[in-house]
């Protein structure tokens, strides 16, 4: 099942409504506590997947352009420019297209986390993770979960200052790499 970050702009949280944090976490509020969305930031919301970007494997300028990750565009120009000049004349044209081949891969891994940096740049914030057969129901189950409850996630109760203390462990005494015999009562 295919899995979604999903990030909402930084204009449009209200400060009237408590915090969240993701489910099973042991962290706190990934925003600050005392924030949640208006119900006009959920119109922003940015669906990035998880995993491997066939788009950003094949289509790979375009991509980026696309997604207005200008830095990483011209990272790309240059780095393929220099593979496509010979500017690199201690390399073979078979070694330069290894390399070309092998860059596009690594754009397509690492696709989807360039957009989630980009949107952090232009102000955008974590708020929830959404999982759905297709991207449709994951979208419905965020804006579902979101409008019914005020916020993206009911708000978890923040972990405590000190770590739970365990009962004291009585030390056998032990010579070596046995221990002593019990005692047969």
């Amino acid at each position: 099942m295919p899995v979604y970050t999903v990030h909402l702009p930084s204009r449009g949280f209200r400060s009237d409504m408590s915090g969240f944090a993701l489910p099973g976490s042991a962290e706190p509020a990934i925003r600050p506590s005392g924030s949640a969305p208006s119900q006009a930031a959920l119109v922003d919301a940015a669906f990035v997947p998880e995993g491997f970007s066939r788009a950003a494997f094949f289509l790979g300028p375009f991509w980026l352009a696309w997604h207005r990750l200008w830095l990483e565009l011209l990272a790309w120009l240059v780095v393929f420019g220099l593979l496509a000049s010979g500017a690199l004349r201690f390399i073979g044209p078979g070694t330069s297209f290894m390399i070309g081949f092998l860059l596009q891969i690594l754009l397509g891994l690492e696709g989807n986390n360039l957009r989630r940096g980009g949107l952090a740049r232009r102000g955008y914030r974590l708020v929830d993770v959404a999982a759905g057969a297709t991207r449709d129901d994951a979208e419905r189950s965020f804006f579902r979960r979101s409008i019914e409850s005020g916020a993206p996630l009911p708000a978890q109760a923040e972990p405590s200052a000190q770590p739970p203390r365990l009962p004291p462990h009585p030390q056998p005494d032990v010579l070596g790499l046995f221990p002593l015999p019990e005692d047969p009562r």
